[in-house]
């Protein structure tokens, strides 16, 4: 496990366990780890940077930068919006667990070097799953779809668009896509528990980059990230930060997926507004937290998923989130700070 929590009389950076079973390497802050999911968010930014610009829309039809020998393999494809895409409201399959075929493959062949047009090959011709805009349904094709476009838009491959607009900008030393090659990183292997053995997949991501996932970083960068995105405008416009904000309260329950970004109210209780993503594959776990009420950024990262590991994880995120909770008001409670309803007083 791999700690960052910051805020108002905090900056807490730790981790414990081993980064390595063979060796044993002891895992530290410094170490980067697979990040799932939490790739969606840098996907995202680099969307919404690009709509600033006006080399993207998020209205119009994926069709306006799409090539046609892709569109006519994908249902709905002009009617399915960028906007669609980053909000998981398009119809479309996940590639990824929906249908088994992918899965297979990736587990045939983990070194394989995969491309957003060869994983788009999974999405071609399968029903949509409800109309455009409709309903809500989280999907890695999505973030695929993205990636296309805006590698097609750009000329560029999308890593070098995160690491020149994103992991540069803000220093994030120990950040970086699975499709790069690059050295210097004290990376963790990540563990997990399959038929009685425990495997190591550390193999399986380190070379592995797309627009859904991808991304490997420490806690600390990626609370960093967080921080830049929602407390600066170094990222995103305050324009562009409310259009990523704004959920499409579509599905059953409704959703609180915005673009790229959870925007919760009151999770487990809390009382207070997050901006949230988690990435969960095998072998690694992560959850990155904003919440702007307080000023607090959690990031727990675990290099082992599934089973046991999961259930000790979700354990110790929760009493993570508490104790953090608790340190914030106290040190508000000495500095004076006025309270109303759980929240501080705006003046």
């Amino acid at each position: 496990m791999s700690l960052q929590v910051t805020g108002p009389g905090l900056d807490f950076s730790d981790a414990a366990g081993v980064a390595n079973l063979i060796t044993p390497e002891m895992l530290t802050p410094g170490h980067s780890m697979y990040a799932a999911s939490i790739g969606k968010t840098f996907t995202a930014v680099i969307a919404l940077q690009l709509c600033e610009e006006g080399r993207l829309e998020l209205n119009a039809p994926i069709s306006a930068w799409l090539a046609d020998d892709i569109t006519r393999r994908i249902p709905s494809s002009r009617t399915i919006t960028l906007h669609h895409l980053l909000s998981h409201t398009s119809g479309l399959i996940d590639y990824m667990n929906d249908e088994k075929t992918w899965r297979s493959d990736f587990a045939n062949d983990p070194h394989r070097q995969w491309t957003h047009r060869a994983v788009l090959t999974y999405l071609y011709d399968k029903r949509p799953l409800f109309a455009p805009g409709s309903d809500y349904h989280y999907s890695n094709s999505n973030y695929i779809l993205a990636g296309v476009i805006i590698e097609r838009v750009t000329g560029q491959p999308l890593h070098a668009l995160i690491r020149e607009r994103i992991i540069e900008p803000l220093g994030l030393q120990q950040t970086f896509n699975g499709q790069e090659a690059v050295t210097g990183h004290h990376r963790a292997h990540g563990y997990v528990k399959w038929r009685g053995r425990i495997l190591d997949t550390y193999p399986w991501y380190s070379h592995y980059g797309l627009g859904d996932s991808g991304m490997n970083s420490t806690p600390r960068d990626l609370a960093r990230f967080i921080n830049a995105l929602f407390e600066t405008d170094m990222l995103l416009s305050k324009v562009m930060k409310q259009a990523m904000t704004s959920v499409s309260a579509r599905g059953h329950p409704p959703s609180d997926y915005g673009l790229g970004i959870y925007h919760q109210h009151n999770p487990w209780g809390a009382g207070y507004q997050w901006y949230a993503h988690d990435g969960i594959d095998p072998g690694y776990q992560a959850d990155m937290m904003y919440l702007p009420d307080l000023d607090l950024t959690i990031v727990l990262a675990a290099n082992a998923s599934m089973g046991t590991a999961s259930d000790v994880y979700e354990k110790l995120i929760r009493d993570v989130v508490q104790v953090a909770l608790g340190a914030v008001k106290e040190t508000r409670r000495k500095k004076g700070t006025n309270w109303i309803n759980g929240y501080p007083a705006k003046y």
